[in-house]
């Protein structure tokens, strides 16, 4: 079980996410919760944890601070930030800081809850110590078998590329951020995560642009542009095929 802390000063929205989050059938188990980033790290201190849901504007110390004190402190706990901010810029500082993923309490139930479970879940699985044996089974039933030296490489340039997703990254950046020459990380990508570099971070940014276009007002063009699409038609052409209707109509169907 994935063993989860919810920190938030208000504690109706602690209560309210404890009971209608369908957390036992994604793996998670709530183990406590905390109503500020002090008691947070009392609580991190004494008991093991795997993921701390933290609201951001807390009183004292802001979930920003607790965020730099658990990533210091307890380097293998992960985060995700509550947020009542439509700013994504706000929720881009977080994922800088180390985010997997974000709630907007505003629109919590709007939110399709057991698919935000389960994105989270996955992201915390990718980073696990049990995930290298599992995550070469693809390369494995291609006759391959790489080292949990390279397995993990890979596993890291996919954490990297969700944590740089808006910083203009490309595949010999994410290459030389895990040290590994371009052409044989291409290989390893390929092989490990069952799908070539260039439609795995495709797949990340319109995965992007849905959470853009359902939580923010930018028009499509700015959106796109975020996203390192210089051409807007291009970027909805992509986006229509893998969700079936274009960006303005995806926005129309889920405000």
């Amino acid at each position: 079980m994935i063993k989860t802390l919810i920190v938030d000063d208000e504690i109706y929205v602690r209560k309210g996410l404890i009971s209608i989050m369908p957390w036992e059938k994604f793996g998670f188990k709530i183990i406590g919760e905390a109503s500020s980033g002090e008691k947070a790290l009392e609580f991190l201190n004494e008991h093991r944890v795997d993921v701390v849901f933290m609201d951001l504007t807390m009183p004292g110390m802001s979930g920003f601070e607790l965020m730099k004190e658990t990533r210091a402190a307890h380097a293998g706990v992960k985060t995700v930030v509550l947020t009542c901010h439509q700013d994504f810029d706000f929720v881009q500082k977080a994922m800088r800081l180390g985010a997997i993923d974000y709630i907007v309490k505003t629109q919590l139930e709007k939110e399709k809850l057991e698919e935000l479970l389960a994105r989270i879940s996955d992201r915390i699985k990718i980073d696990s110590p049990e995930r290298s044996s599992v995550m070469p089974a693809y390369a494995h039933e291609q006759g391959k078998r790489y080292s949990d030296e390279v397995v993990a490489s890979i596993r890291n340039a996919m954490l990297y590329m969700n944590a740089h997703l808006f910083d203009g990254i490309h595949q010999e950046k994410v290459a030389k951020a895990v040290n590994m020459s371009r052409g044989y990380f291409s290989v390893c990508f390929k092989d490990i995560a069952g799908k070539p570099f260039s439609e795995y971070l495709r797949g990340l940014k319109i995965s992007a642009a849905e959470s853009l276009l359902r939580e923010t007002s930018k028009p499509v063009y700015v959106v796109a542009d975020q996203l390192g699409f210089q051409d807007e038609k291009y970027f909805s052409k992509l986006f229509r095929e893998q969700n079936g209707m274009t960006p303005s109509e995806y926005r129309e169907r889920n405000r």
